[in-house]
């Protein structure tokens, strides 16, 4: 099938798409269903548009979707939902899934979604974005929302395929698959290796002779490599995945010296083992096994010349994970889920050192923590096109506390064209092993008395599909956010995370659909948001007040191309010393070309079409208070199916 047809196909089934799952995917409610009668604003962005609009990475996928946006500080990029991302900490407050296979690690609990995320974009089949709380089935850090990738079918990718990228600056890019079959199961591999030699930055704040007037000289640079590997049997799904990522720091970040060979390097190791079967008519059985490992390792030049020391600080994470889920389907207009989880992180490793040129440890904890839980969730048909669901999970935390998430949802549907959902839910993260136990003698002292935020959150949100082709959902919600962690200086001249202040957080997000004569897609969306410090009032940083985001695909200048054309605006900043950011539009392009019957496939990107200058806010770490982010790029994408 022709590339525009199969899109055409794509996008006509968009609108009444399932949230859709293998043995191990999650959703809105952990179990295939319409994506329309979900118990929450699930957004979907699928394989086809992620090839037609040339996004290169999840974090760009993302960013098109209402009430989500970016922050890049050179190191890693954040994701922001609904207003609320704080410079300094890893998107921690999201919960990120591929397959349902927990990515969050066991130090930093971070949410990782730019070129350092373990998987390659061609492998995904769909993103789901679940906003609001969702610890009542997910626990942990499912406070603003639940990312889940969910990956290609071996047969969505049948025989080998190849592609090389060239780019700006340098950058070079391989990727190649193959899927088929391996005796009676079938198979997807994929492997990628990335280098990106990255263009030399000026910053005004080290424009000094000594800090080479300001000038990071070869320091953007950036490496990937990444192994993927599905294997699917019967009733089993096997998953492997492998990722190395390293990355030069131009920024001088954690008073590193400017201009000097500091690196940052991240490692992820899954492996995932999923049964699924169904046990008659009324009984279905689903059971995960899981182990992984995360590797960090900080190099840095520390002080100023002469007096420069070389600093370490390699990190290790490793844990195994269980999952045991029983869906009961013989009440009449109902469907319970019960499940529990375990999860045993064997080793939760830090260490801090100076090895040149004196020796010397500053830092050296190994921990070991568990976490269990316990969830049920029912669906009730009620009649007369409604349905509530109602859930609940209980967790034990990893400091042995208990801790209860709820959350009630119901979705009505009184016409064929209308939808109606109200929503409310707790949610909770509890201190990651980094809050806990990192100190150090010089700067930094653990609160045994740190506890998990909080989260309470309320939704109202309408959907009306006026026919197979139009669709518009708007979303109005209200959260507040208690016992934010951070980082207080103390009395004694030492710092502490503590459990200090709170956040609320009101909005309105837009969204509409339309698929267009021939094949167009045109996508529309704004939110309004304002999240503030509950007792002063004042704006937090990096929180926008207004998102707007426009993507079109249509056929393009000769048959099968596709344009794919995307434009997103963010409004205004306040970085971490209260300045002020102006709003940035930026405006990207992607032409896509595959000659029927030949099994080439060629595309051309331009990323910030209009070379428009703009920064993203800084965090506590940086020197800089905003950070410039990159011009115009473009993109050469060249592929073979054999």
């Amino acid at each position: 099938m022709r590339a525009q047809e199969a899109t055409t196909l794509e996008l006509e089934r968009l609108l009444a798409q399932p949230v859709y799952g293998s043995a191990r995917s999650a959703g809105a409610a952990k179990y295939e269903q319409d994506l329309a009668l979900a118990p929450a604003a699930v957004t979907v962005r699928t394989a086809g548009e992620i090839r037609d609009q040339g996004y290169r990475t999840l974090a760009e996928v993302l960013a098109s979707i209402p009430g989500v946006h970016l922050r890049y500080d050179r190191a890693y990029t954040y994701v922001g939902a609904r207003g609320f991302e704080r410079p300094g900490d890893y998107s921690s407050r999201l919960l990120l899934l591929i397959d349902g296979l927990r990515v969050n690690d066991n130090i930093f609990d971070q949410a990782v979604a730019g070129r350092e995320f373990p998987l390659d974009v061609n492998l995904i089949d769909r993103v789901e974005f679940i906003p609001g709380p969702g610890s009542a089935l997910y626990g942990s850090n499912a406070l603003l929302g639940v990312v889940n990738v969910i990956t290609k079918k071996p047969s969505q990718e049948p025989g080998a395929y190849a592609a090389g990228e060239w780019g700006s600056a340098g950058a070079r890019k391989l990727f190649g698959s193959w899927g088929g079959s391996i005796g009676p199961a079938r198979a997807l591999l994929g492997a990628t290796t990335e280098r990106r030699p990255g263009r030399d930055l000026y910053f005004p704040e080290y424009d000094q002779p000594e800090n080479n007037n300001g000038i990071a000289r070869g320091r953007d640079a950036e490496s990937n490599d990444k192994l993927y590997a599905k294997v699917v049997a019967g009733d089993w799904v096997l998953t492997g995945l492998v990722s190395d990522r390293r990355k030069l720091l131009p920024t001088g970040a954690y008073d590193a010296a400017f201009n000097t060979p500091n690196q940052w390097s991240d490692r992820y190791v899954f492996l995932d083992a999923a049964f699924s079967r169904r046990l008659g008519e009324a009984h279905e059985l689903q059971v995960r096994l899981g182990a992984a490992r995360y590797d960090y390792n900080g190099v840095s030049q520390i002080g100023t010349a002469p007096d420069i020391s070389s600093s370490h600080n390699p990190t290790q994470g490793r844990w195994v994970s269980g999952e045991l889920r029983y869906t009961y389907l013989g009440f009449a207009r109902h469907r319970l889920l019960a499940g529990v989880e375990y999860q045993d992180n064997l080793r939760q490793f830090q260490r801090v050192e100076y090895t040149a040129p004196v020796p010397e440890v500053f830092l050296d904890v190994d921990g070991r923590s568990r976490r269990h839980a316990l969830y049920l969730n029912d669906e009730w048909s009620v009649g007369d096109g409604l349905q509530l669901h109602l859930g609940v999970r209980a967790d034990r935390q990893l400091d042995g506390n208990g801790r209860v998430s709820p959350r009630a949802a119901a979705v009505w549907s009184p016409l064929p064209q209308w939808i109606f959902k109200a929503l409310v839910g707790e949610a909770f993260r509890e201190p990651n092993a980094y809050e806990r136990q990192y100190f150090d003698d010089a700067a930094q002292k653990v609160n045994p008395a740190l506890s998990a935020e909080q989260l309470r959150s309320g939704e109202l949100s309408a959907v009306w599909q006026g026919d197979a082709a139009l669709s518009v959902r708007a979303s109005l919600y209200r959260f507040r956010m208690e016992r934010l962690i951070d980082l207080v200086e103390q009395s004694d001249g030492l710092l502490m995370y503590e459990n200090v202040g709170a956040a609320r957080s009101r909005g309105l997000e837009v969204e509409a659909t339309a698929l267009l004569p021939h094949g167009a897609l045109l996508r529309g969306s704004w939110s309004r948001q304002q999240t503030v410090d509950a007792a002063s009032g004042a704006a937090l940083t990096d929180a926008p007040r207004s998102l707007v985001k426009l993507a079109w695909t249509t056929p393009a200048f000769w048959a099968d191309t596709r344009l794919g054309l995307h434009a997103d605006r963010v409004g205004r900043r306040v970085t971490v010393a209260r300045a002020s950011l102006p709003p940035r539009t930026l405006l990207h392009a992607n032409l896509g070309y595959e000659p029927p019957g030949s099994g080439w496939s060629f595309a051309l990107g331009v990323h910030n079409l209009t070379d428009r200058r703009h920064a993203d806010p800084g965090g506590p770490e940086l020197v800089q208070d905003s950070v410039p982010q990159d011009g115009r790029q473009w993109r050469l994408r060249v592929g073979r199916r054999f």
